[in-house]
């Protein structure tokens, strides 16, 4: 029978092998989006996930440093454009170019009171925050799918060891 390892038996990994374990597991590329005094905001996120299909319900991940844990419960809503193969520009203006200038030339909508939704993204779901919690360094945003868009089904673009890549076609 195998022993059951208590938490304090075990030390936690280093930061460093934890990123390097987490890393090793393929994530597809986000740009979550939301407004901020009725100007759009967004950042480039990996971290998602389905959580429920019924009610409709997912989550993001945010570090505790990014912006977005603040405009995301303050505006109520927010949305997840999911980048297709092509979206490399995007993710990359979403991580590091500054806030303000994010969304410059960029075709971007909404509908109703919804987030912003980026027009080059194949798939966008828009969400009303439906909980938000802390976890360690990062906040957990739960989100109830309220409107979906799928407009295309070219392959992601994929996140993995630290690196953006595309799949081939199928």
């Amino acid at each position: 029978m195998a022993r059951q390892l208590a938490a304090v038996d075990l030390p936690p990994p280093s930061p460093a092998e934890w990123r390097a374990a987490m890393g090793s597991f393929v994530t597809g590329v986000t740009v979550v989006t939301s407004w901020v005094d009725g100007a759009p905001f967004g950042s480039t996120v990996s971290a998602f996930a389905s959580v429920s299909l019924e009610p409709p319900l997912l989550l993001v991940c945010l570090d505790l440093k990014n912006p977005m844990c603040a405009a995301i419960p303050a505006c109520g809503v927010f949305g997840v454009n999911i980048l297709g193969q092509d979206g490399t520009e995007l993710a990359r203006r979403f991580a590091f170019t500054p806030e303000p200038e994010r969304f410059v030339g960029l075709d971007y909508g909404a509908v109703d009171a919804g987030a912003p939704q980026i027009a080059a993204a194949p798939v966008f779901i828009d969400c009303a925050l439906h909980e938000a919690v802390t976890a360690g360094d990062h906040l957990v945003l739960v989100g109830r799918g309220l409107r979906t868009e799928v407009r295309e089904s070219e392959p992601p673009l994929v996140y993995h060891r630290g690196k953006l890549h595309r799949l081939p076609p199928p």
